[in-house]
This record gives structure tokens, C-alpha cells and sequence, in this order.
């Protein structure tokens, strides 16, 4: 069987790998990518429904969860803005701070990234997937179709399991448990919150505005605002994939609230419900929200209040069903069942935890080897938060990589 070498080997072609590879490249070092899939970047061609937000200016730590107690000083060390526009892609910022690539297009994001690697030396091997990883002497030998691979330095770059279409099914992470690494239970994040079908069955495709809540008994997780979507079962939009780690992570303990008016306080809400009940009285009850929701939501908010017929004029409920109407108009509740698959998901929650990590991402089981992108135990929010997290991870672990290795000529 071929055996070849390569200082560094990056396993996985996508945000990260590609990130580490121009990084360690640039170091001074000799490197290879090895890709599963036929191309690099089919992830990255994805994000943000192709416009790919790269990052975000609110750096708070309170947009990442997970065990990584590193997070803050990597992301510190890479400005996705300047190291973008080091690749010749210039960058822009809508007003809520998410940076977009001034083509507004993923592709010419991954071109810049590709074209860096090039520039660099970075030989790009695509479909390699890495089916072994072992020690050899101090140094790496990695399984791939083509032969054996000897490496002085991997850096780990292959995903989660989050959109496994893309390559990213989490079969790799069997490599790093292979050589003794913990792995904090990965679940899916950043996607759909499975609910009761019966309760959005008659609301499908329905998209709206509002406020929603990931309600642990009394207590308030968290509250985000924007487009709730309901589906088959589920409740969608980004506000609702915000909630999706505490799903996760709390299951059928958590309830999720929606305030479908947030503009208004509980009060007003009443008052302006009062005041339009008094002119459509002897409207049918299905026309009395219609103007405050879309018709449909009125009437399954409506059925949740009465069982009288819905062509019954609007007359015959009470002051007290009224007050309950504005109730559920500023908190329409739907038990969690759990989070949708592994192939609705953007990002993974879990992985490999920080306290089996160097400050640069190498491995304390495993010294040579780096872990970098979302293998590791990081998620962040929507919002360009997790290819921040990309481009740090990667830049953090090529240039530690680089630099370590002893004797050889790489740049300060």
C-alpha cells in the first residue's frame, strides 16, 4: 500500500480545516486537507441560506454554550473582518452586526478560502475519508482510500453531526475516541423543537411574528423575537432555533410560550381586544382576530377558549373567556417533545470538552493532535456565531501545529 508524509494533516475540508490549513500553511508549514466528499466547503456553501454570515460584532459569551473554558481568548485571536479581507473578501455589516461577504454570496467565501490554501501550497485531497488514525513512531498514520498518510501534526477539523448530507454525519468522531477522547453527548442545535402534532396540525405553514419563550416550569430560560414558523409537529423560524439547545438539553421538562402580540403589555392586548369584540359582535367567532393574527392561528387560539361553534357570532363569550383570549394572545403554549434530526440541524451541541484541551486546542490525551470547529464542545447562537467560532478554532490550532513543530523551518 502508497505510504506518503505531510507535516500537518487536516482532517476535513470545510469552515475550520480550511481555515487551519491557509493558517499553518502561511506558519511555514507543509500541508494536507483530506476531504471525504468530492469538493470542500458543501457545508459552508449552505450557511445562511447561501449568503453565508461569517461572523457577527457582539462577541458577548453569552451567544456560546458548552465546556470549552478556552472560547473566549481564541475568539479574541482571529477578526473574521480582517482575516477575510487578508483572502481579498470584503466584508459588510447589516444594522443587528451579522457580517456577510460583500457578494453577499457562500461561494465567494469558500473561493477566498480556497484560493488562500492554493497560494499557500495547501494540497487539497478530496475524496479521502480518513478511515483509520493511529500513533506511529511519535509521528500520525491515517487510513484513506488512496494509502497511508504519515503526519508529524492532524488537526481534527471533520464537523459533528449536523447536517450529515454535507459529509458531517459523525462517524469521524470515532477516530478521536479511538485514541482515548471523551465525547460530551452530541445532540442536534440550531433547528427545529419538535412539539405535540395535534397542536400545530392546523397551523402549518403558517408564519408569524412574536416572542417566544423556553418556559422550565415557572422559570424563564430564555426569550427570543422573530419569526415563529409552524410545520409537521414542529415549531421553527431562528427565534425558535435559539431555544433548540434547552430543548435539547431539558426535553419534555421544557414548555415553549409564544407572545404572538409582543408589542403589546397583557392590559393593552385585553383593551384592544375588548374594544374590537364590541364592533364584531355579531360577526362570526372565526372573524373576531382576524386583523390581530392570521385567520387560522385566531381560530385554534379560539378552540383553545370555547368548544362553541366557531360560526357562532363573536356575542357569546364571556368577559372571562375574553380575558383568557388575551391570555393565550400573549402566551400560546406547546409542550416539547424533543429537537428535530440530525439533518434539519446547523450545528452540533456536545463534542470533545475543553478539559482535554491545551489553550490551543491540542490534545492533552493525544499531544499532535488539535481539535478545532464544531468536534468540540461549542455552540453558538444564530447569527454568524458558529463560523466565528470556525475561523478562530482553525486559525488557533494550524498556527499552534505549525509552530510546534520542532527543528523545522517555520515562520515566527
Amino acid at each position: 500500500m502508497t505510504q506518503t508524509h505531510t507535516q500537518i494533516a487536516v482532517i476535513g475540508g470545510g469552515a475550520s480545516g480550511l481555515a487551519a490549513a491557509y493558517t499553518a500553511a502561511r506558519t511555514g508549514a507543509q500541508v494536507t486537507v483530506l476531504e471525504r466528499l468530492p469538493r470542500v466547503g458543501k457545508k459552508l456553501l449552505l450557511t445562511g441560506n447561501g449568503r453565508c454570515n461569517l461572523g457577527n460584532t457582539h462577541r458577548e459569551m453569552t451567544h456560546y454554550k458548552g465546556s470549552l473554558p478556552q472560547t473566549e481568548q481564541i475568539l479574541a485571536g482571529t477578526d473574521p473582518e480582517a482575516f477575510f479581507l487578508q483572502l481579498g473578501v470584503s466584508c459588510r455589516k447589516d444594522p443587528e452586526g451579522r457580517i456577510y461577504p460583500m457578494s453577499n454570496t457562500a461561494a465567494s467565501v469558500l473561493d477566498g478560502l480556497r484560493f488562500a490554501c492554493q497560494s499557500q501550497g495547501v494540497q487539497l485531497s478530496c475524496d479521502a475519508r480518513v478511515t483509520g488514525l493511529r500513533r506511529n513512531k511519535g509521528d500520525f498514520l491515517l487510513a484513506i482510500p488512496q494509502g497511508m498518510l504519515s503526519a508529524e501534526r492532524v488537526i481534527f477539523a471533520a464537523g459533528g453531526y449536523a447536517a450529515p448530507n454535507c459529509g458531517t454525519d459523525g462517524t469521524a468522531m470515532a477516530l478521536l475516541r479511538g485514541l482515548g477522547h471523551p465525547v460530551n453527548t452530541p445532540k442536534p442545535a440550531l433547528c427545529p423543537i419538535r412539539t405535540d402534532p395535534a397542536a400545530v396540525k392546523a397551523l402549518k405553514g403558517i408564519r408569524v411574528h412574536g416572542a417566544v419563550s423556553a418556559l422550565l416550569g415557572d422559570k424563564c430560560l430564555r426569550r427570543e423575537t422573530g419569526e415563529l414558523q409552524f410545520s409537521d409537529g414542529a415549531l421553527s423560524g431562528i427565534c425558535i432555533f435559539q431555544l433548540s439547545g434547552l430543548a435539547a438539553e431539558h426535553g419534555s421538562r421544557l414548555t415553549i410560550s409564544a407572545d404572538l402580540l409582543p408589542e403589546w403589555s397583557r392590559e393593552e392586548a385585553y383593551s384592544q381586544l375588548l374594544q374590537v369584540h364590541a364592533r364584531r359582535r355579531m360577526l362570526p367567532l372565526e372573524d373576531l382576530l382576524t386583523g390581530m393574527l392570521p385567520k387560522r392561528l385566531g381560530q385554534v387560539l379560539l378552540r383553545r377558549i370555547t368548544d362553541k361553534a366557531l360560526t357562532e357570532p363573536a356575542a357569546c363569550l364571556t368577559h372571562t373567556q375574553l380575558q383568557h383570549t388575551a391570555a393565550l394572545l400573549k402566551g400560546l403554549t406547546f409542550p416539547v417533545t424533543g429537537t428535530a434530526s440530525w439533518q434539519t440541524a446547523q450545528v452540533t451541541m456536545g463534542g470533545i470538552p475543553g478539559n482535554v484541551l491545551t489553550d490551543t486546542l491540542e490534545s492533552r490525551r493525544c499531544p499532535g493532535l488539535y481539535v478545532a470547529g464544531e468536534a468540540a464542545d461549542l455552540h453558538g447562537d444564530c447569527g454568524g456565531y458558529n463560523l466565528m467560532w470556525a475561523w478562530a478554532s482553525g486559525c488557533c490550532a494550524g498556527k499552534a501545529a505549525a509552530r510546534s513543530l520542532n527543528g523545522k523551518q517555520v515562520k515566527p
